[in-house]
């Protein structure tokens, strides 16, 4: 990760309320879940849910939904950070916008790209894990949600481990 010096990004006096607070604190995390897929849509939630360290869950149905609510919300220009979400779980064969294009949009946003993002496929050939690493995925997992792997990540204090941890 970059820092914010080298983003360009003035240093601040106090950590801003996000990612890093949110771990800091102990509070639950946000997720925002991108799932085409009505039933495991709902599954993940639950199981997000029943986590204890997740505060909220918000979902998408598509990446375009996503995109649009995060661009309305004011997420592009850092004045919702406090609303940032900690991880950002998308399902990579959606219509509309995929999971590839998710990642496309959001890793190239300078303040975007350093929110942490999971993605799940049915079925994971090496193309697709080489092409979601490429696009800077955080992690690649198996559907359904591998909910022991994201309480994984939770519990080490928001430090996500190396990408190959994260291959299933």
């Amino acid at each position: 990760m970059r820092t914010d010096e080298e983003r360009g990004i003035a240093p601040q006096t106090a950590p801003p309320q996000g990612v890093a607070t949110t771990a800091a604190t102990g509070e639950g995390c946000r997720v925002f879940l991108v799932e085409d897929e009505a039933d495991d849509r709902l599954f993940s939630q639950r199981q997000l849910e029943a986590c204890g360290k997740v505060q909220e869950v918000k979902c998408f149905a598509n990446g375009e939904d996503l995109i649009k609510y995060m661009r309305e919300q004011g997420f592009e220009d850092r004045s919702v950070m406090c609303m940032t979400p900690t991880v950002i779980i998308v399902d990579l064969n959606m219509p509309r916008m995929d999971g590839f294009k998710v990642l496309e949009r959001l890793k190239s946003d300078r303040f975007l790209e350093e929110i942490p993002i999971v993605v799940l496929s049915g079925e994971l050939s090496y193309e697709t894990i080489r092409r979601a690493l490429d696009l800077r995925a955080d992690g690649v997992l198996r559907k359904p949600l591998n909910t022991e792997k994201m309480a994984e990540f939770f519990r080490h204090a928001w430090q996500w481990p190396t990408k190959e941890m994260w291959l299933s």
